[in-house]
């Protein structure tokens, strides 16, 4: 048992405080913003997606995600949560919510599970290792035994993250890779998506270099005044974030169909329409505004179904299947919903979160360089990581249920 000083009052902080204070250590949280949580409370759109049964997906940082969960697998967090009181569903695609689908439920368990102090409204400045650690803020010094920095990345910042935590372990030596948006919007050629501002349709997404394929998802897409959105635009930013890179939608994917079976369909359409807009060829399966713009795209010479020659014809179905819109860049921080890089986690413990090179200095979530998909993998590792460096090696009453 002994003093410990968690540094930032998020996921991987509280549930960090929560499963210290109840083995016996004296805690405090230290905070920067008014409270602590804020982040929590707009995760999974105020739902708060704690986790994911699935596999994990982790494209930043996958080997040591994977340790850290072996180590605190959901199912014994699924007994933290249950010690806490707090109940859970799935949900579509192994995503874990709670009971009552309100992320201040989360927030709530947390804060109430807590046996320790909370300072807020305090930045740390210098961390300085000893006998005791030392942790400094603007006008005060706090003493531990063990400090956890689990401050965050730089993602939503108007929720308290600032990059602070890794600028803390980089000025003791860690090393950390630069930090960048992740799970992020796209901008994109507006000239391609004109009009098309609250249209969503889903299909199959590919982020390409020339004609080589680089990553690919399928889900819902939404144009935006700006460029791309959706759950499966935001997983290809990382991939997107390059020059030259374009993205290509298979708009009929959906239909399980192949090229030369939608040729044949549209030339029985053709068939049908005879001087009909050339659009119409492509109502029934797209709205209208998007079908204008492949065809805008793809045959702008033709104004009504007879201007559409065999020639025109493959060239629209080509289109339907790589309607290319190029990227201009990807949002910032403001809209991230995870930061991509942080601190090189290789010299942590993941059954522990304790360092190697610091005796009593552990970190957990965001601030290390792991990040997943959407879907609660990025909580859950926040949860995961948070919950192994408060217990510190120890076994925690729950963990026997």
């Amino acid at each position: 048992m002994g003093k410990v000083i968690i540094i930032g009052g998020g996921a991987a902080g509280l549930a960090c405080a929560v499963t210290a204070s109840r083995l016996g250590d004296d805690v405090t949280v230290l905070e920067r913003m008014d409270r602590v949580g804020k982040k929590i409370l707009a995760t999974g759109n105020g739902r708060c997606n704690l986790m994911n049964l699935h596999a994990p997906v982790y494209p930043g940082g996958e080997a040591f995600a994977r340790q850290v969960l072996q180590a605190m697998p959901t199912e014994k967090q699924i007994r933290f949560w249950h010690s806490l009181g707090l109940f859970l569903r799935e949900e579509a695609d192994g995503r874990v919510y709670p009971v009552t689908g309100q992320a201040s439920t989360v927030l709530d368990a947390l804060r109430f599970g807590f046996r320790g102090e909370t300072v807020t409204g305090q930045e740390v400045i210098r961390l300085l290792p000893g006998k005791k650690w030392q942790v400094q803020t603007g006008d005060r010094v706090f003493s531990a035994d063990r400090v956890v920095v689990t401050g965050g990345g730089c993602a939503q910042p108007a929720l308290g993250s600032n990059g602070s935590c890794v600028r803390l372990l980089k000025s003791l030596g860690y090393g950390a890779t630069a930090l960048l948006p992740a799970l992020t919007q796209l901008t994109a050629d507006k000239d391609v998506i004109r009009g098309l501002e609250g249209i969503r349709i889903r299909c199959l997404v590919r982020v390409m270099e020339g004609e080589r394929e680089i990553h690919r998802e399928r889900g819902e897409v939404l144009f935006t005044a700006y460029g791309l959105s959706g759950v499966c635009i935001m997983q290809c930013a990382r991939y997107a974030d390059v020059l030259g890179r374009s993205i290509s939608l298979h708009l009929y994917d959906a239909l399980s169909m192949s090229e030369e079976n939608m040729l044949g369909y549209l030339k029985g359409r053709q068939a049908q329409l005879g001087e009909a807009p050339a659009e119409r060829l492509l109502t029934g399966f797209l709205v209208p505004r998007l079908a204008q713009a492949v065809v805008r795209y793809a045959i702008p010479e033709c104004k009504s179904v007879a201007d559409v020659k065999d020639k025109e014809l493959v060239r629209l179905v080509r289109a339907l299947g790589d309607f290319r819109i190029g990227i201009r860049g990807i949002k910032g921080f403001d809209s991230a919903q995870v930061t991509r890089g942080g601190v090189d986690p290789t010299p942590f413990d993941p059954s522990t979160m304790a360092s190697a090179l610091h005796h009593g200095l552990h970190a957990a979530g965001e601030v290390l360089d792991v990040d997943g998909d959407c879907g609660g993998y990025n909580l859950m590792f926040a949860f995961a990581s948070g919950i192994l460096a408060g217990k510190n090696g120890r076994k925690a009453s729950w963990e026997e249920e």
